[in-house]
């Protein structure tokens, strides 16, 4: 897990001062790698690299990293988890490799297979730039899944930078500072910015399963793997449980200090029970808080399985003391994330590098409850989306209505559905402020929000279809939160956090079977307790399900005075600010929603220093 920082020209146009705003770049992501830094620059480029040193701890990873005599070079961040077996493969074909790192592979594969055969065969996340000084090209690449970031700003000259960070890549000198309306809207609307948009106008995040390709002929983009590509792929027939054992060895490839994050669910659970199979000595680590009733009982999971266990209390005092360095470390405005921040500072304290998570498993797997409605009622949601639109939009709005004059703002959402559409199933189910609150708070029409939204998020098919909403929840609340958090907030930490349920070939299995395959009765995420086959992890999937949440609401009610002020820092409608506020003091309006406000609130304050 690193950073990486990047200026290419094809006209040969880098300069000292292009080489000077790549080292600014590098070195505001330090954080990201602490352990070493490097650095290349011909005419045409400059790399900028920070390490966290996870594979091949030596001074022969550093990066950039070259081929044999100098003319293919890259920067990654990330595992490529099957990097041994391609490494064999290569050296078999005559390639000498100057160290033991899994990133060397992408530049002698890339000159032994081209780069579309390189691609196909990494089994990873990853996110980097290579760069062929014989052809004068440069590639921007990222995982299937998206689970390293890569962002980008093209220069009106044609030069291009990129960056693991949004913050990153403004020191560039090519992206301007305006913020961006629509990524505040999105960011409203749906819980964080909608990709490919971030909240600056001039920068751009590179779609996962994509790849930039920069040279003579211009920039082309190009995408490699998408969800829906996966589910029309019924090709493979291999075993779950034998694709997840592969998975999971290769995540737990480390030369530093690796760890489980540990809940009482059926994801992390699953993650400890295979990892021991394996033999390795496991540590798992969990939070715990003051209020009792948000604690998970793991010390029974850790004692089953004879892990290195710890707990981590965490207290409300931690939360207002961390939230200026939360504040800090967050890259975008993001609803979530806390809870990554506190358990990865946890890891961080306890000595560790690198850490599975279960992340991606309730998408993958289809876990979340919404998943169970929408196929126990999916022949009711087709009768809805029969009538006219006229009619099914009289009868949102009214159902809508009801419930904000009732208190409830959230059900506003509702008034959506009147369109049928995925998008506002997807709005109703998993939207965050209404349309008309965020139009309140920006002075935007609702419908102008809506149209400003990327495609990206909206999902395609039938009105109701479980197994588009499940696609389209990969895409947006998979991508632009959960995974954008770990990152952020790992990496806050110097922490690298690994999804082996979000490997691509885990995922193309888990896909091939539709939503109803996937349920129960009694069971949560049967397909995967059946392909781990552990009664620990059995008995984990017949327990209500709870997420990993925060005391958030009690926290913050503690403090509610204090965090109102920040809100109001925020360039949107005080009024509106102060009328959410109200509902969130008289339990009409949940904790996470305030903690918006503060964020955009917080992040406004700190643009005016």
């Amino acid at each position: 897990m690193c950073g990486i920082a990047g200026l290419f020209s094809c006209a040969g146009k880098i300069g000292p001062a292009d080489v000077a705003a790549v080292s600014r770049m590098t070195a505001a992501q330090a954080h990201r790698g602490p352990d070493d830094s490097g650095a290349f620059a011909d005419e045409h480029i400059a790399l900028g690299h920070r390490r966290l040193s996870i594979i091949d701890l030596s001074a022969a990873g550093r990066q950039p990293l070259c081929n044999e005599d100098g003319t293919v070079w890259v920067v990654c961040n990330g595992e490529i988890y099957n990097y041994r077996e391609l490494m064999r493969e290569l050296v078999a074909r005559g390639h000498a490799f100057r160290s033991v790192s899994d990133s060397e592979i992408l530049v002698h594969g890339y000159e032994e297979w081209g780069f579309d055969g390189m691609l196909r065969r990494l089994r990873g996340m990853y996110a980097f730039l290579l760069y062929d000084s014989r052809r004068v090209v440069c590639y921007a690449v990222r995982d299937r899944l998206g689970m390293k970031p890569l962002y980008y700003a093209v220069g009106p000259d044609g030069r291009c930078a990129f960056a693991s960070e949004v913050k990153a890549t403004m020191l560039s000198g090519i992206a301007g500072d305006a913020m961006d309306p629509d990524a505040v809207s999105g960011f409203l609307l749906l819980g964080s910015v909608p990709h490919p948009m971030t909240w600056r106008k001039d920068v751009r995040c590179l779609e996962p399963g994509s790849y930039l390709e920069i040279s003579a002929v211009g920039l082309r983009r190009e995408r490699y793997w998408s969800i829906e590509q996966a589910v029309a792929d019924d090709g493979k027939q291999e075993a779950l449980g034998q694709v997840l054992t592969t998975a999971i060895g290769q995540h737990l490839i480390s030369d530093a200090p690796l760890g489980i994050f540990l809940s009482s669910g059926v994801d992390s659970t699953g993650l400890v029970a295979m990892a021991r199979r394996t033999g390795l000595n496991v540590k798992t680590l969990t939070v715990t808080f003051d209020e009792a009733d948000h604690n998970e009982e793991t010390s029974g999971i850790a004692a089953h399985y004879g892990t290195a266990h710890s707990e981590v209390r965490v207290t409300a005092e931690d939360f207002l003391a961390e939230i200026p360095r939360v504040l800090s470390a967050m890259d975008q405005p993001t609803t979530d994330g806390l809870n990554t921040y506190f358990v990865a500072r946890a890891a961080h304290a306890a000595g560790l590098k690198a850490v599975l998570s279960g992340v991606g498993g309730d998408e993958v797997f289809c876990g979340y409850r919404h998943y169970r409605w929408l196929t126990k009622y999916r022949r009711e949601l087709d009768a809805f989306g029969r009538p006219p639109e006229s009619a099914r939009q009289v009868l949102a709005g009214i159902v809508a209505g009801t419930g904000v004059r009732m208190g409830m703002d959230s059900w506003g959402r509702l008034r959506g559905l009147g369109a049928a559409t995925p998008a506002s199933l997807y709005l109703a189910m998993r939207g965050f402020f209404a349309a008309d609150v965020v139009g309140r708070l920006t002075g935007r029409s609702a419908a102008d929000i809506l149209q400003c939204m990327p495609e990206t998020w909206a999902g395609s098919g039938r009105f109701g279809d479980a197994n588009a909403f499940r696609m389209a929840e990969m895409k947006r609340y998979l991508h632009d939160q959960l995974l954008r958090d770990a990152d952020v907030f790992g990496m806050a930490w110097s922490l690298e956090i690994r999804a082996p349920y979000l490997d691509h070939e885990v995922v193309e299995q888990a896909l091939a079977q539709p939503c109803y395959r996937h349920m129960r009765a009694g069971v949560n995420k049967p397909a995967l307790v059946d392909a781990i086959g552990d009664e620990v992890v059995s008995a984990a999937a017949r327990r209500a399900k709870r997420g990993f949440a925060l005391p958030l609401d009690r926290w913050m009610r503690r403090h509610s005075a204090e965090l109102l002020e920040r809100a109001l820092q925020a360039d949107l409608d005080r009024r509106e600010i102060e009328r959410l506020w109200a509902a969130f003091e008289s339990g009409r309006m949940n904790a996470v929603r305030a903690w918006a406000l503060v964020v955009l609130g917080s992040l406004r304050e700190r643009e005016k220093r």
